[in-house]
C-alpha cells in the first residue's frame, strides 16, 4: 500500500509542476508569405496571361522556343535566354517582319522565387550578357546605363511615359536602357521596320506577385497593344539550345546527305565475319530423288523405317494364307510356304516379316530385299 501511495503522489508532484511551467511561458505568432501555390508557383507570368485573355488575346506559354512562323505576334522573353546566335538572328529577321519583341532585362525568368530572391537584377555589367547579344544590341544601336544611382543604390522610377501615356509604377534596375538623348530610362521602345522591339530594365511589375499594384496591368496592356499585328502573345520560359538540333533545323538536306554517306561508307569499308559467298549459277529445286532420300532419313531416325514396312508385312501375311487355303494346306508353316515360294531360308523369311528394329543400314537393307522377293513371288 505504501508503494501504491508513494508513485500516486509522484504523479501529483509531475503534474503540478508541469502546470507551473506552463504559466510562465508565453509565445508570439508570426505570418510570413510563402507565395502562390499551384500554377501561379510554376508560371510568374499566369495573370498576365489572364489579362490578356479578358481581352481575347491569345496566349501561348511553353518551355523550348516558339514557332516563330505561327500567328504569334508578341514574344515576351528574358534576357537569359538569348544566349544563342541562331535564336537572336531568328529573332532579328522576325522582328522586321512585323513581330513585337519585349526583353525583359532583369528578373524576368521564371524559375525566380519573388517571396525569396533578394538580390536585384539578372547582371551588373556587360560581361554578364552573352556575346551574341551584345553583338545584337551594337547592331540596332542601343546602349545601356551600367552606373548604379546616388550612394549605390538602384535607379528607381514611379512614373514613366510609353508612347505618351504616362502610368504610375514601380521600377528599380542597376542597368537600365538609355533614351535617344542618352538618359538611362526603365522602358526603351524602337520601331523595327514592320515590327518593334522593347527593353524594359525590370520586369518584376508583370509578375504575378506585383501586377496588380499601380498601372503595372495598364503598362503590360498597353505594351501588347504596341504590337503592329494582333495576334498571340509568347511567353518564353526556359530555352535549352542544342547544337544539332539547331544544325539539324538549319540544314537537314546536308545532314541527311552526310549521314546517308557515313552509312555507305561503313557499310563497304567495315570488316565482315566472312568471305562473300560465290554465285550460285545452278537451280535450288530440290530433285525427286533428293525429296525421296529426305523422307527416308525422316523415317529411318523416327522408327527405323518400321511404320513403312508394317502394312507390306501385313499385306505379305493375309496373301500368304490365301494361297495356303487355295493350295488345300490350311495348317501348313506360312514362313515355310513363304520361304518355299521365295527360294530363301525359312529363317530369312520368318526375320524379314518378324524383325521390328534394325540396328544398321546393312541389316536393314537385307531385311527390305528380302521383303521385295517375297512380295514379287506371292500372287
Amino acid at each position: 500500500m505504501a508503494l501504491f501511495r508513494k508513485e500516486g503522489e509522484m504523479k501529483w508532484y509531475t503534474v503540478l509542476l508541469s502546470l507551473l511551467l506552463l504559466v510562465g511561458c508565453s509565445y508570439e505568432e508570426s505570418t510570413r508569405e510563402t507565395g502562390h501555390k499551384g500554377k501561379a508557383r510554376l508560371n510568374p507570368y499566369l495573370a498576365a496571361e489572364r489579362l490578356l485573355e479578358e481581352f481575347d488575346y491569345g496566349v501561348e506559354n511553353k518551355a523550348g522556343w516558339p514557332d516563330l512562323e505561327s500567328d504569334i505576334s508578341t514574344m515576351v522573353i528574358p534576357v537569359s535566354a538569348l544566349s544563342a546566335r541562331g535564336y537572336i538572328d531568328e529573332l532579328d529577321e522576325w522582328s522586321l517582319n512585323g513581330g513585337h519583341v519585349i526583353v525583359l532585362m532583369n528578373n524576368g525568368e521564371a524559375y525566380l522565387n519573388d517571396w525569396r530572391r533578394t538580390l536585384l537584377g539578372s547582371f551588373d555589367s556587360e560581361e554578364d550578357l552573352s556575346e551574341p547579344f551584345v553583338e545584337w544590341l551594337n547592331r540596332l544601336g542601343v546602349m545601356f546605363d551600367y552606373s548604379p544611382g546616388e550612394k549605390g543604390k538602384p535607379l528607381s522610377a514611379d512614373k514613366l511615359t510609353f508612347l505618351g501615356e504616362e502610368y504610375e509604377v514601380f521600377m528599380e534596375a542597376r542597368v537600365c536602357p538609355e533614351d535617344r538623348k542618352g538618359e538611362p530610362v526603365m522602358i526603351h521602345s524602337m520601331k523595327r521596320r514592320e515590327g518593334r522591339i522593347t527593353f524594359v530594365a525590370d520586369a518584376r511589375p508583370f509578375r504575378n506577385r506585383w501586377i496588380g499594384d499601380y498601372d503595372h496591368a495598364e503598362l503590360f496592356l498597353a505594351l501588347h497593344e504596341a504590337s503592329p499585328y494582333h495576334g498571340t502573345t509568347a511567353f518564353v520560359r526556359n530555352v535549352s539550345l542544342s547544337f544539332f538540333g539547331l544544325l539539324w533545323s538549319r540544314a537537314w538536306p546536308a545532314v541527311t546527305a552526310l549521314i546517308v554517306l557515313v552509312l555507305f561508307w561503313l557499310w563497304k569499308n567495315l570488316p565482315r565475319v566472312g568471305p562473300l559467298d560465290s554465285v550460285e549459277s545452278t537451280s535450288h529445286g530440290r530433285a525427286y530423288e533428293h525429296h525421296l532420300e529426305a523422307l527416308g532419313d525422316f523415317h529411318w531416325r523416327l522408327d527405323r523405317a518400321e511404320g513403312l514396312l508394317r502394312p507390306l508385312r501385313e499385306s505379305l501375311i493375309e496373301r500368304a494364307q490365301r494361297l495356303a487355303l487355295t493350295t488345300g494346306n490350311r495348317d501348313i508353316d506360312l514362313f515355310e510356304l513363304i520361304a518355299e515360294r521365295a527360294g530363301i531360308t525359312r529363317e530369312r523369311a520368318e526375320r524379314a516379316m518378324t524383325f521390328e528394329r534394325s540396328k544398321d543400314g546393312g541389316t536393314f537393307t537385307q531385311l527390305v530385299a528380302d521383303l521385295q522377293t517375297i512380295h514379287l513371288s506371292i500372287p
